[in-house]
């Protein structure tokens, strides 16, 4: 992306136009050009660019067209020089220089994106913008120029774009705050959201148990009228209609299996729970939002619990989530004989009516 042919022949350009204002010598101006040329010929052979590798195919190259010895060291060392050398070598600090001489050019926020994406597509290690602004603002702070020319012909180009990347750094930062603050809005507003689902859902299984008790309570008040009136008219004509014994009997039954399957239903307890819950009873148990748990706890014990849960989110909702199940089992369970109830009562009313009939039509 950013180190390319292009790049090379701009770093040599570079070379050349710091060489002449620091007035190089020829020979040291050959050993900084070859070494420009060569400087990132790493990266077409290994991942990074390492500059090992750069110096041995310089050195290579120059073995190959019968150079001197003292040539090919000298470019390699300028090319090995070139990250963080130490100042005061004149041949070093102009590569140095003109390696630097991007970070002064107007273009240079768009070209830091170009290195931006190298680096990354080489490394697999992406990083924010925040995070690869200050990268770029600590590069620049880090490495200032070496040779006089270069300070004064690219200082005041590069401060600009140092006060730019800081202008930008503030605006990625604020826009950063701004996204975290619009997320954890949102994630509120979702937190909100399934509290209100959790509150109607409780409140919704709430009023689906009072109807429950309520259709229970009017099976057994309706039964129970019914086996006041049978002993208080038919009973005493039993004597006088003895075919009406039968009948009579297969009535009481009814009533009172309705009656029993009735209160069955409404019976909610531990073993009962144990038998409904299955294999998930040891969990329900432990379930400290229960509303019918009965398993014997102390207030102290039960405090703890609580604040155990309230101190966890997580375990909050996980405890909330297996209320609502259990709830549902419940009312499942109470439907379930509520339907059996009425299944009883009105086959039952239905037979025995049949058998009134069959009974008065034979006397």
């Amino acid at each position: 992306m950013f180190h390319n042919f292009a790049r090379t022949r701009e770093l040599v350009a570079s070379c050349r136009d710091i060489a002449k204002g620091s007035k190089l010598e020829d020979g040291d101006l050959t050993v900084v050009l070859l070494a420009a040329w060569f400087h990132d010929a790493g990266y077409a052979a290994a991942r990074d660019g390492d500059r090992p590798k750069s110096a041995e195919l310089a050195r290579s190259f120059l073995a190959s067209q019968k150079q001197p010895q003292g040539l090919a060291d000298a470019v390699a060392r300028c090319i090995e020089a070139s990250d963080d050398g130490a100042a005061g070598n004149l041949v070093n600090d102009v590569l140095y220089d003109a390696l630097l001489v991007p970070t002064a050019t107007k273009g240079y926020l768009s070209e830091m994106e170009q290195v931006r994406l190298e680096r990354e597509r080489r490394n697999g290690e992406p990083k924010t913008d925040v995070e690869w602004t200050q990268t770029c603002i600590a590069f620049l702070e880090s490495h200032p120029f070496r040779t006089r020319y270069a300070q004064l012909e690219y200082h005041e180009r590069r401060a600009t774009n140092l006060v730019a990347l800081h202008k930008l750094l503030r605006k990625q930062i604020e826009e950063a705050a701004r996204q975290v603050a619009e997320q954890t809005k949102a994630s509120k507003g979702l937190s909100r959201t399934v509290e209100d689902i959790f509150d109607s859902l409780t409140r919704n299984g709430m009023r689906a148990f009072a109807i429950a008790e309520r259709r229970t309570a009017t099976m057994i008040q309706v039964n129970g009228i019914m086996i006041s009136l049978i002993v208080a008219l038919l009973l005493r004509h039993v004597e006088t209609h003895r075919e009406l014994i039968a009948p009579t009997l297969l009535l009481l039954a009814v009533n009172v299996s309705t009656i029993l399957v009735s209160i069955y239903s409404m019976r909610v307890g531990r073993k009962g729970m144990q038998r409904v819950w299955g294999a998930d009873a040891p969990v329900y148990e432990r379930n400290l939002l229960s509303l019918f748990n009965q398993t014997p706890l102390s207030l102290d014990d039960f405090i703890v619990g609580m604040n155990r849960l309230a101190a966890d989110p997580a375990a909050l909702k996980q405890a909330l989530l297996e209320e609502l199940y259990f709830q549902r089992q419940l009312m499942l369970m109470r439907r379930k004989m509520l339907v059996i109830s009425y299944d009883v009562f009105i086959i039952g009313l239905a037979i025995a009516l049949l058998a009134f009939g069959v009974a008065l039509f034979r006397r």
